[in-house]
């Protein structure tokens, strides 16, 4: 995990190649908001994240249409797919709230904040789901067309204390999580594997991940002051 506000890694885990990543590893924080691309945009992970929290820490994930099951709070069904392809071409955003479904649960309340995407944006995610469709030799769903023109958020946030607006920046900061990694990549190779067997590879990262934080707290000394 990443603190934004300290701008520093704040839990890591080296799992093996069995252990994906997921949005409740690293347990909650009172208070924290923790954001994610739809790579986490997974029901269960989100409901164990809530329940460890006991409500007490919120989240921002991305998903992909289809990708959670949702109700509408009537307890009907929720076509997010459709839901997209109804709206006028002169909504830009829309704030929603459902239910998604949690097996063996109760369904989990959930507000769907979405953004239309700008012209360019909209069009290369087009052309992404077109190869794709091509490549597995289906015919394009036009749904599936509305829907790669919207960025798809759903938070936990209550909507009278964080509007759509805030979600929406609050997700723009992922980035500085993305470019953590890249700085692990570029400046300390940690994706440059010098060896081969389990235990050595995990001494190598492990090793690594050690340096990068010597070096984070390091920097929040120079940060700390201005400019």
């Amino acid at each position: 995990m990443f603190d934004l506000g300290q701008s520093s890694f704040s839990h890591l885990e080296l799992t093996d190649g069995r252990g994906a990543e997921a949005l409740d590893r690293g347990a909650p924080v009172a208070g924290e908001i923790r954001i994610a691309d739809r790579g986490f945009g997974r029901t269960p992970a989100m409901a164990r994240f809530r329940e460890a929290s006991k409500a007490g820490a919120d989240l921002i994930v991305r998903i992909r249409p289809g990708g959670v099951k949702l109700r509408q709070p009537d307890g009907t069904g929720f076509d997010l797919h459709r839901h997209l392809a109804s709206l006028p071409a002169q909504v830009e955003a829309q704030d929603v709230s459902v239910l998604a479904q949690v097996v063996g649960q109760a369904d989990m309340p959930l507000r769907l904040v979405l953004q239309r995407k700008p012209p360019a944006a909209r069009a290369a995610t087009e052309k992404k789901v077109r190869r794709k469709a091509q490549q597995r030799q289906q015919a394009v769903q036009p749904t599936s067309i509305a829907a790669a023109g919207w960025l798809i958020l759903t938070t936990t946030l209550p909507q009278e204390d964080y509007p759509a607006s805030q979600v929406l920046a609050a997700y723009r900061l992922r980035w500085q999580i993305e470019l953590a990694f890249k700085r692990l990549k570029s400046l300390l190779h940690i994706d440059q594997l010098r060896c081969h067997s389990e235990p050595a590879i995990r001494r190598w990262i492990a090793a690594h991940l050690l340096l990068a934080l010597l070096s984070e707290d390091i920097s929040q000394d120079f940060l700390a002051f201005f400019p």
